[in-house]
C-alpha cells in the first residue's frame, strides 16, 4: 500500500474505507451498465442497417443479373475489347 492508504487507514476505521471502496465500485458498475446498454442498443441499430443494405444489395444484384439476361449484355473482356478511337 502507499503511504496515503497507510495514513488514512490509521484516521478512520475500516468500515468506512470499506464503505468508500464499495461505495465507488457502485458508481463504476452503474456507469459500465449503462455503457453496456449503449453499445446493446447502437449493435442492435447497426445489425438491422446491415439486414437492410443486405436486403438491398440482393435486390440490385438481382435486378443486374435480369438486365443482363433481358438486353443480351455480354460479360466485358478489356482484351477483346476495342477502344472507340481505333
Amino acid at each position: 500500500m502507499n503511504e496515503h492508504c497507510d495514513k488514512r487507514q490509521l484516521d478512520e476505521p475500516l468500515s468506512i474505507i470499506l464503505r468508500d471502496r464499495i461505495d465507488t465500485l457502485e458508481i463504476r458498475v452503474a456507469f459500465l451498465d449503462d455503457l453496456l446498454d449503449s453499445l446493446n442498443s447502437t449493435v442492435a441499430a447497426q445489425a438491422q442497417q446491415l439486414r437492410d443494405l443486405q436486403d438491398q444489395f440482393k435486390v440490385l444484384y438481382s435486378r443486374m443479373e435480369s438486365a443482363n439476361k433481358g438486353e443480351g449484355i455480354a460479360i466485358f473482356d478489356a482484351a477483346a475489347e476495342v477502344p472507340p478511337h481505333y
